[in-house]
């Protein structure tokens, strides 16, 4: 859809674009996008990544007016009961303002395919225990919730044994690190008799 010469970005862009920056950009080994869970206080985010068991939370918006309507959300009026160590906003270039953002809250901004962070958090830099866009009061036990409703749908769309296998027989296998140095098994002496 076009509006004076411009493409107009969707949610749903918003949305995979959220997802694509978590797993490439900030390196996050898992990212749920628009994952609907029960995580006890009612947040459902846009898109949501781990990165070394830190949380990226993004919630995108692709009007004004929804972004204002997110401020009366209860988890947000209380940022303890939210999701996310750490938290953006994504949404087209100019819509949104980094005077506006909440506080500790990053801004994010989508422009010819590429996010570029305004405010907040660089991803891949070290968390400090003081880190002043951190939300360590967060509520952990929801983004558990997050990952497990996630593994349950896996579990459903393979069946409980193939599920099983992966789990167990497959991803708890220990990892060969390819620049470890190779050991050799040690050999016993042969008998000599």
């Amino acid at each position: 859809m076009s509006t004076a010469g411009s493409t107009a970005i969707s949610h749903s862009d918003l949305v995979r674009a959220a997802g694509r920056w978590l797993r490439t950009t900030a390196r996050c080994s898992v990212v749920l996008e628009e994952l609907c869970a029960a995580t006890g206080n009612g947040e459902n985010p846009d898109a949501i990544g781990w990165y070394c068991g830190r949380t990226m939370l993004v919630e995108c918006k692709a009007s004004r007016s929804d972004f204002l309507a997110d401020r009366k959300k209860r988890f947000r009026q209380r940022p303890e009961s939210g999701l996310g160590l750490y938290r953006y906003f994504l949404a087209p270039q100019g819509l949104l303002k980094p005077e506006e953002m909440p506080s500790r809250w990053g801004l994010l901004e989508l422009s010819k395919g590429r996010i570029r962070v305004v405010a907040g958090k660089r991803p891949k830099t070290w968390h400090r225990p003081d880190d002043p866009w951190a939300f360590p009061e967060r509520f952990v036990e929801g983004e558990t919730q997050m990952l497990l409703s996630a593994m349950q749908r896996i579990k459903v769309r393979l069946g409980p044994a193939e599920f099983h296998t992966l789990m167990h027989e497959r991803l708890m296998r220990p990892v060969h690190d390819p620049r470890a140095p190779m050991r050799l098994a040690q050999s016993t002496p042969a008998s000599t008799s």
